[in-house]
């Protein structure tokens, strides 16, 4: 039986709300009614994503870290956001 990523149990598309300067950014998405702090480092592994409150990403991700507000968000397959960061999409 192949393995499942933890990708897979959360694949779909998700909706991109921010990112983090840079050349690896982190993606502050919208997934299956969660949201999430992925990172370059796990391929943005939404399972290995860090759960976020919607308050964080305005006081702290954008308004202390230089994260860019993503207005209207984009809607990305789970897929796809390796290849959305490096801004091939």
């Amino acid at each position: 039986m192949p393995e499942t990523s933890s990708r897979d149990q959360i694949d779909g598309i998700v909706k991109v709300l921010a990112r983090s300067p840079g050349r690896f950014p982190v993606l502050i998405v919208e997934a299956s009614g969660r949201l999430l702090a992925t990172h370059h480092e796990t391929s943005y592994d939404l399972g290995a994503g860090k759960p976020v409150e919607r308050s964080w990403i305005r006081d702290n991700a954008i308004g202390r870290h230089s994260f860019i507000e993503v207005d209207p968000p984009e809607e990305v397959s789970s897929r796809d956001l390796l290849s959305y960061a490096a801004g091939e999409l």
